[in-house]
């Protein structure tokens, strides 16, 4: 009798679990669609690549998210019931390695070779500027320049970086001084700030041309 109750025990419990187990709902898999703007940047789930934007994606449970293209700031999210299942990323561009953020652009100083004179020397800047920009303020009474935005400065056409140069001779026309403004945008707008390179060749190109460094 005790093994017969026995095994009526354990046919039971057979039983009961296998009725629960098929009618137990089972947990969905989330869908997820992820954008970017712009698209193709790289798609990573708990740092497996997955593909690249726009990409759909099933997904069970929580996971972390990491986009990431070439040029542009990495972009961070998370997959989790709570998330929604389509997600954009609109990735902020990186500001080219030469561009310093300042509020106000420094000045960089060359005294001018005694035999050039203002004239010689003044035509020799304007010269200079022409090859690369266009010129926006030109007053050689006030010894002063200024060129327009150029938008060309990196060797590719770039809406969200620009720069500019300024020269000014001093009343005296022994020296002058050069600075370069650069700008460059972002989601939030324009940052102001310096690009060192066009800084360091604008001098070396006025020191060649006119003078030689004073500091």
């Amino acid at each position: 009798m005790k093994r017969s109750h026995l095994a009526f025990s354990i046919s039971t419990a057979f039983i009961a679990f296998w009725i629960l187990a098929c009618t137990a709902t089972p947990v969905p898999v989330k869908i997820y669609d992820i954008n970017s703007t712009p698209a193709g940047a790289t798609v990573k789930v708990d740092g497996a690549i997955v593909g690249t934007t726009p990409v759909r994606i099933n997904r069970l449970g929580n996971a972390t998210l990491l986009i990431e293209k070439a040029g542009y700031a990495p972009a961070h999210g998370a997959l989790s019931d709570q998330a929604s299942p389509s997600l954009h990323f609109a990735l902020e561009k990186l500001a080219p390695t030469t561009f310093t953020r300042t509020m106000e652009a420094t000045w960089a100083g060359v005294e001018v070779r005694p035999e050039m004179g203002y004239e010689n020397s003044w035509n020799a800047i304007i010269d200079l500027l022409t090859r690369r920009f266009d010129l926006e303020v030109i007053s050689k009474d006030n010894g002063y320049v200024r060129t327009n935005w150029l938008y060309t400065w990196t060797g590719v056409m770039s809406e969200d970086y620009r720069v500019r140069v300024t020269i000014k001779f001093a009343p005296n026309h022994k020296t002058l001084e050069v600075k370069s403004e650069a700008q460059f945008r972002t989601l939030s707008g324009w940052v102001l700030g310096t690009d060192e390179a066009l800084l360091q060749t604008l001098k070396t190109d006025i020191m060649g041309s006119v003078g030689r460094s004073t500091r």
